[in-house]
């Protein structure tokens, strides 16, 4: 009994040490996360909807105001280069973030924020993040809206 006992909980242990090791840490997770943030503000300032598109999901959703749902990496490019267009590359707009709460948990994590134009919280958000089987975390689900005049 005490050998059967003794077996099964070093199978779980074994389960549950895979399965951390395939979510990854918490820490690469939000390194990741970052870095991505900072592609976004660089993909922004390059007026690059490429560059922006590729950090979603191939079938990301992406909700912005006042606008039916958009599905899809590649309708998300799309809007994204209707906006980013009437920039000059290399002067496009200076966007940042601002985390308030950030949760991970296995292959999905989230976000919720403010995006900051020139440095001034313009807007908020949540982010749904979702790990890739590469291991890369991509955008699932973004949804934003601005905070209005006052």
């Amino acid at each position: 009994m005490r050998t059967t006992l003794l077996l099964i909980s070093m199978a779980l242990f074994a389960t549950a040490c895979q399965l951390s090791r395939r979510a990854g840490s918490g820490k690469e997770a939000e390194t990741a996360m970052q870095a991505a943030y900072d592609t976004f503000t660089k993909a922004y300032r390059q007026a690059d909807p490429a560059m922006v598109a590729n950090l979603y999901t191939t079938d990301a959703y992406y909700l912005e105001p006042n606008a039916l749902i958009i599905q899809g990496r590649d309708a998300i490019q799309a809007n994204f280069a209707r906006y980013l267009g009437r920039f000059t590359p290399g002067a496009g707009p200076d966007i940042t973030f601002e985390i308030i709460d950030r949760r991970i948990s296995g292959n999905q994590g989230y976000d919720i924020g403010y995006y900051l134009n020139d440095g001034k919280r313009a807007g908020k958000f949540i982010v749904l993040w979702q790990r890739q089987p590469d291991g890369k975390w991509l955008i699932r689900g973004d949804g934003f809206s601005g905070l209005g005049g006052g």
